[in-house]
């Protein structure tokens, strides 16, 4: 160890005698720091602005844009191979490495030695990083350490992996120059090919693994996963072995055949110990996040843990369909990398992809060949997405394996656990994939089918639709498909009754009464009393129009609907368009809404009518939604019956929930959020499923002048003094 501390040392002093080793620390903080702090100002004169930023540290430091270490990654990538570049070429081409391997000096002691100096120059530059960091906790309140510690160690890693294969490329050549560009080429090769050969289901697995993209932006984004960890350091040993091979070939005479089969052996066991080390049942996780952002919740734990068979997902992929492209073979590693967090406490997941061709809704591509049919526009996009047509299924052969018909032959994946099975969709918003939300909701379904609340509408005279696709149908927040905060995608079965010949199921766990234009019969009206009466949960939805016909119906809960239509005086919308807010008490009955009032959140109403409450019949009243005038708009009542608590929620607008409201862009509304914190509180917290998500509570706080003061000290104080340091040192060595 004391040789290897001593050829180390000697390398160094080498190193430092060149201006090459004192440039590149001179130039390294002033590259990394411009964009970082650039960014940091306009994020503190955005907040000073009205701006509110959440996950702070994330945001400077892990961003994938303007993110703080992966501008240092890309960095490292062109000043690495400037330092190994002379590492051993320079010693052959003096002809000094003859001598150096006539000496009894181990070849594993030199090759250590040279790699431990590099270690120790990364040290230096990972100073400089890690001081940025201790800058950044100036003016990030409450920082988060263990995020910027994780992003370090993954930058350490990688600099250390770079250094040992740029070791290796100096002991091929003689010219430093030479072995600089064979060191960046090595490099390219490794982040690109990751992306070689994805169409291959046998091949695709092996060049994911080699591929280093991706690695180090896992422990940037908080996560320390085992696989990472152990790819680290078995590219590091790979080429640390690899290089005294070389040089060990060069001291001994041994045949080529021994020599192949040396290389060859360890080419084999690398591979054989990586693929064992990236098994989900030896891959272990470290989320070194302050919110957990990589942790599923306790709610998703929870359920996995009553889980005892695996999970199997297959995703169904139409290459009409305009997502195609994102199952497309080439994204099946990186499509099954977004299930990390499930794979985590599921390492017996299995997935599979199913590629079939059928009618979609992609208007584009039928546009494009008119008048052909699907089987001759199949063939087509099959050549141009280079894939092999004959696996692609044809539509009666799909059908026999499932029915995708209801999915609107949409890429969608099903889960199947035992002899259950559920769909779980992907959706026409800027997120796209399925959340923890959603895919735990789906999960919930095959797990605990027996918990799934059913919301029950109520049909038979003139109630809102919740099939069709008009503007005042209640399609998009109840069926849509594509609407990742529709009910049927966030774990809620869906069902009718008409009461005038079906009784209301037992089952039934919300009664939804929408704007019904036709009075009730007296046995309908009988069988709601019963309901009511029973201590069960009924959500009221009146509009003007509908007062009348519900007037009996909310006299049984104290409540008294307007008889006009309100209005409001506004700049720009009608008068009866209403921007009601939420009520100083609507926290008493969800926590978030006390959170949108602070937000000054709104909610949209076209035509609605003034609620009058009181606490008759043993209900306690709170309002939920309010005008200017302060008169309530939605109400939510509750009591208790027996051994229930009773819930009912009233409104004074149906067109809140309606599929014209909910696409709504200008002004920005809350109407959504509002009608998934009603449902949560119906089911009593527990659907829509909760995450769990820890809020962060880093915040930004910069000035100018502290980030005068950063530039100051990076830009100039800290390669002032290392130039000056360095022209005295070699100006010293040089009169030496």
């Amino acid at each position: 160890m004391k040789l290897i501390i001593r050829i180390a040392r000697q390398e160094l002093s080498l190193l430092f005698h060149s201006p090459v080793a004192w440039l590149i620390l001179i130039v390294f903080p002033i590259q990394i720091g411009v964009n970082f702090i650039y960014y940091l100002q306009m994020i503190g004169r955005a907040q000073r602005m009205g701006n509110h930023f959440s996950d702070v540290t994330s945001m400077v430091f892990a961003g994938l844009q303007e993110g703080f270490y992966p501008g240092v990654k890309n960095t490292l990538y062109f000043y690495i191979p400037l330092l190994t570049m002379g590492l051993i070429s320079r010693e052959t081409h003096s002809g000094s490495i003859k001598l150096l391997l006539s000496s009894p000096i181990k070849v594993r002691d030199i090759v250590l030695g040279k790699y431990v100096a590099m270690m120790g120059y990364g040290a230096l530059l990972l100073v400089i990083i890690c001081l940025y960091g201790i800058s950044g906790s100036f003016f990030i309140e409450h920082i988060d350490w263990t995020l910027l510690a994780s992003g370090a160690l993954g930058l350490y890693l990688l600099i250390c992996a770079y250094a040992a294969i740029g070791l290796f490329m100096s002991s091929l050549t003689t010219y430093q120059v030479v072995a600089a560009i064979s060191t960046l080429a090595v490099l390219a090769g490794l982040n690109f090919v990751g992306g070689l050969f994805q169409g291959n289901d046998t091949v695709r697995h092996i060049t994911y693994f080699m591929s280093i993209a991706g690695r180090t932006e896992q422990f940037i984004f908080g996560l320390i996963s085992s696989q990472d960890a152990f790819y680290f350091f078995l590219v590091i040993g790979f080429f640390l072995a690899i290089t005294a091979m070389r040089l060990q070939d060069q001291r001994e005479a041994k045949s080529p055949y021994i020599r192949t089969a040396r290389y060859l052996g360890l080419i084999a066991v690398c591979f054989l110990t990586g693929y064992v080390s990236s098994l989900p049942a030896f891959t272990g996780y470290i989320d070194m996040t302050a919110t957990k952002m990589h942790t599923l919740g306790p709610q998703s734990r929870e359920l996995i843990t009553k889980m005892d068979k695996p999970l199997k997902i297959t995703t169904y992929v139409n290459i009409l369909d305009n997502n195609y492209y994102l199952g497309a073979p080439e994204k099946k590693s990186a499509d099954e990398r977004i299930l990390t967090p499930y794979r985590r406490f599921m390492p017996d997941l299995e997935m599979d992809y199913v590629y079939y061709y059928d009618f979609s809704n992609n208007e584009g591509l039928y546009k494009n060949y008119p008048g052909e049919s699907d089987a001759a526009i199949a063939k087509k996009v099959a050549d141009i997405q280079d894939l092999d047509h004959k696996k692609v299924l044809p539509p009666e052969k799909i059908k026999k394996m499932v029915d995708l018909g209801p999915e609107e032959n949409r890429l969608v994946r099903l889960l199947q656990y035992g002899d259950k099975k559920t769909f779980l969709r992907y959706y026409n918003d800027i997120r796209i994939y399925p959340g923890e939300q959603e895919f735990t909701a789906a999960l919930k379904r095959l797990v605990t089918p027996s918990e799934i609340p059913v919301i029950t509408f109520l049909r038979g005279n003139g109630e809102r639709s919740i099939t069709k696709a008009g503007d005042a149908a209640f399609r998009m927040f109840v069926n849509e498909l594509t609407f990742r905060g529709a009910l049927i995608n966030q774990g809620f079965n869906v069902d009718t009754v008409n009461l005038d010949n079906e009784d209301i199921s037992a089952n039934t766990s919300v009664l939804v009464i929408a704007d019904p234009k036709t009075a009730f019969s007296p046995a309908v009206q009988k069988k709601l009393d019963e309901y009511i009466a029973g201590g069960r949960n009924l959500f009221v939805i009146t509009e003007p129009g509908s007062q009348e016909v519900l007037k009996p119906l909310l006299q049984q809960l104290d409540v008294q609907p307007g008889e006009a239509p309100l209005q409001e005086e506004s700049r720009d919308y009608a008068p009866d368009f209403i921007l009601a807010r939420f009520s100083d008490s609507a926290g008493n009955i969800a926590p978030r809404l006390s959170a949108y009032r602070a937000d000054r959140a709104v909610v949209s109403m076209v035509g609605a009518v003034s609620l009058r409450y009181g606490g008759g019949h043993g209900f306690q009243t709170t309002p939920l939604l309010v005008a200017k005038n302060n008169e309530a708009l939605a109400v939510a009542a509750e009591r208790k019956v027996g051994s229930r608590t009773q819930r009912i929620v009233v409104t004074g607008d149906a067109d809140f929930m309606s599929s014209g409201e909910l696409a709504r862009r200008k002004p920005y509304i809350w109407n959504q959020p509002l009608i998934t914190e009603i449902f949560r509180w119906f089911t009593y917290g527990t659907f829509p499923v909760n995450t769990g998500a820890i809020k962060s509570k880093d915040r930004i706080d910069t000035d100018d002048k502290g980030i005068i003061t950063m530039r100051v000290i990076f830009f100039g104080v800290i390669p002032g003094a290392l130039l000056i340091f360095a022209t005295a040192l070699l100006l010293y060595r040089k009169r030496r």
